[in-house]
């Protein structure tokens, strides 16, 4: 199964697809000089530039389906001064998207249940005995004192 780099997430107040093909993270690593990884721990460790921020955007937008100039009118409206790390986990999701693929992609198709034919179960889920992990009852005597030992008087 192929992985997609798709994220739909939320940004200017509406949800939006989020893409960033091999020519959008190329175009990402020139704008903002550094690998797509290394973007994400920059952001992640609060070490981050405007660049990665925006441009993250932006190209997404783009790898998204979303006209260029209407991407880049989109960030320069939602992602200006006073509102870029409130944008800091969209653009780690799009990240990751793009280097792992999509959180939601190991979720059943629609109509198929969790669990469901071509999920391994564990082998504990297989068995149909009860599990052996349970403990003892406890006892319902009082343990007894040992007698005191003489005392070497």
């Amino acid at each position: 199964m192929s992985r997609s780099a798709l994220y739909r997430g939320v940004f200017g107040g509406a949800k939006q697809d989020f893409v960033l093909n091999i020519g959008e993270l190329e175009e990402l690593q020139e704008q903002c000089d550094a690998g797509p990884e290394e973007i994400f721990h920059r952001i992640s460790e609060g070490r981050w530039r405007l660049a990665d921020i925006r441009e993250t955007l932006r190209l997404g937008l783009k790898g998204g389906g979303m006209d260029p100039d209407m991407a880049m009118v989109m960030v320069a409206r939602y992602a200006s001064p006073g509102q870029l790390a409130v944008h800091k986990p969209l653009v780690t999701c799009i990240l990751s998207a793009a280097l792992v693929g999509a959180p939601d992609e190991d979720a059943p198709p629609s109509g198929e249940k969790k669990g469901g034919r071509g999920r391994r179960r564990s082998p504990a889920a297989k068995s149909a005995s009860a599990s052996s992990t349970k403990s003892a009852a406890r006892s319902a005597t009082r343990p007894t004192k040992s007698p005191a030992a003489p005392s070497g008087d």
